[in-house]
């Protein structure tokens, strides 16, 4: 049994490329550190800083890059994806090696032909030496864990660089608070968006809180009037998603300028945002499910698309081109082929109605049909999408998407895929029904995917539950079988069992005046 989960995790691991934790925890480290420098970046547009913080800015982002070209040469890692390298591929097959090395040899040894293997084994290393010396020394730095050690002090490094460059937009934000601020400095060319901005928070405010962003522009767009807490919690997620993209609660003049490259003019901009992206009912309004705001970068969703999409599955973002939206879907390339394509959805937010109708159209794509070139245009992006349904079939519920859970107060980190297994067992679960991807219509049959709770730490799904028999039924979705450790109680557990729906029977057995449950999975 032992050899069988060995040869699992191996199984598992070549399949799913290899993440190794060392490599993980670089890469945690590595995007804080970028997003700090990013970060301060962006206050340095209308804020100089000292001449030596500028300095050491440099340096700091000059070394994080020299550390991504070192993992990317040691290990295999590059922007395209993972290239070939034994320091890839030793440490996963490493415990099956080391577990069937023992018993191989054993049974070499009691062969007539032990010696001939011995000289043969000796010889084939001997020969690869000569023709290829650097593979065979980049194997056994690979067994020894040699880089390991190096990529422990970047992290270390990073973890230093991270508290310098938070300093540093401490820094920036006392500077900024300091001066003078005018948004006209700002939104001097967007003239509609200056006087907004004015009007409602004054030309010295410098950020404004979501929230109250978000219920001037409601105001100023005429829809405050907006019936119904699901339809208006939509809404209001929607935007806050888009325009505050750092998450820090807070919307800039620069974020509104970015927010209205993609549905602005700032008059218009909640309608066209109904219009592309909710699905507006009497019963209930939701967000379309094609479309994401926390976007993987385009490496990422291609890799997530090979691993998990079918032909037809497809999303939608806002590109990191301003002004325009990617569409990625998954179709039959030229040799016949299933891989993620992308294409453009631009959009131009002074767009003048049609002389024909009189409508505005500001959403459009450039087709090729053979030699033509084609241009598209539609009133929003949920039409375009509509136009387009031979090819663009079903939105893609990426198993990678984080989920949150908070069970009597104690926070759960996992991800959808745990929930999203083809096995009817998991299906019929409650947690099963709950992250179903299944299409039906339009949108996932699962409720996660129909509603704000539980993608964010914010706002996680929230059940009176007991939280470490919570830790069981979540080990039982990773593993297929019921681990109960010592103290959680089995009385508690056949509870647990049947609010969540797991397929095991529970059943009570005397034994010795004393009363034992044994959990038994159906067949």
């Amino acid at each position: 049994s032992q050899l069988v989960i060995v040869g699992k995790k191996v199984f598992d691991n070549l399949k799913n490329g290899g993440d190794r934790s060392v490599v993980t925890d670089f890469f945690e480290e590595w995007n804080k550190v970028m997003g700090q420098i990013q970060a301060v970046k962006k206050l340095s547009k209308n804020l100089e800083l000292p001449k030596d913080v500028e300095k050491n800015i440099a340096k700091i982002e000059s070394e994080t890059r020299k550390s991504f070209e070192f993992v990317q040469n040691q290990y295999g890692v590059n922007e395209g994806g993972r290239a070939w390298s034994w320091s890839e591929y030793i440490p996963i097959a490493k415990p099956a090696i080391t577990t069937l090395g023992p018993a191989a040899c054993f049974y070499v040894a009691m062969d007539k032909f032990f010696l001939a293997y011995i000289f043969g084994a000796f010889l084939i290393f001997f020969l690869l030496l000569l023709i290829n010396k650097p593979v065979v020394e980049e194997f056994i730095n690979a067994w020894r864990g040699t880089h390991d050690a190096e990529l422990e002090k970047y992290i270390k490094k990073f973890k230093k660089f991270y508290a310098t460059l938070r300093d540093y937009v401490t820094l920036q934000n006392q500077l900024r608070k300091a001066r003078t601020f005018d948004v006209r400095s700002i939104l001097g060319d967007d003239e509609k968006a200056r006087g907004f901005w004015i009007r409602h928070f004054g030309a010295s405010t410098h950020s404004v809180d979501t929230p109250q962003m978000i219920d001037a522009l409601l105001h100023h767009n005429n829809q405050h009037h907006i019936v119904g807490k699901q339809s208006r919690d939509v809404i209001y997620n929607t935007i806050s998603n888009i325009i505050d993209k750092n998450g820090d609660g807070l919307v800039s003049p620069i974020e509104l300028l970015d927010f209205l490259q993609y549905f602005g003019p700032v008059d218009v901009c909640v309608e066209r945002i109904k219009d592309s992206l909710v699905d507006v009912r009497k019963d209930g309004s939701r967000l379309h499910p094609w479309f994401i705001w926390r976007s993987k970068d385009r490496n990422e969703l291609e890799q997530s698309f090979f691993r998990y999409a079918s032909e037809g599955h497809f999303v939608v973002r806002c590109s990191s081109r301003p002004g325009c939206f990617a569409v990625t879907s998954m179709t039959y390339d030229e040799d016949k082929k299933l891989a993620p394509k992308h294409a453009l959805i631009y959009y131009e937010a002074n767009t003048k109605p049609s002389p024909v109708d009189g409508i505005v159209r500001p959403f459009y794509w450039v087709m090729k049909n053979e030699n033509k070139v084609e241009r598209r245009a539609f009133t929003s992006i949920a039409r375009l999408v509509a136009s387009q349904r031979d090819k663009l079939k079903e939105a893609f519920m990426d198993p990678e998407t984080p989920v949150y859970f908070s069970i009597s107060g104690q926070k759960f980190h996992v991800q959808a895929s745990m929930f999203m297994q083809m096995e009817d067992a998991v299906r019929e679960t409650k947690l099963g029904k709950y992250f179903d991807p299944r299409a039906q219509g339009e949108f996932p049959r699962g409720k996660f995917w129909n509603s704000q709770t539980g993608h964010s730490p914010k706002e996680p799904i929230f059940l009176d539950r007991d939280p470490e028999a919570f830790n069981v039924i979540l080990n039982w979705y990773r593993y297929g079988k019921l681990y109960i450790p010592e103290g959680v109680s089995k009385v508690l557990m056949e509870q647990e069992i049947k609010y969540f729906g797991l397929p095991i029977d529970c059943v009570y057995k005397k034994e010795g005046g004393f009363t034992d449950i044994e959990f038994h999975t159906r067949r």
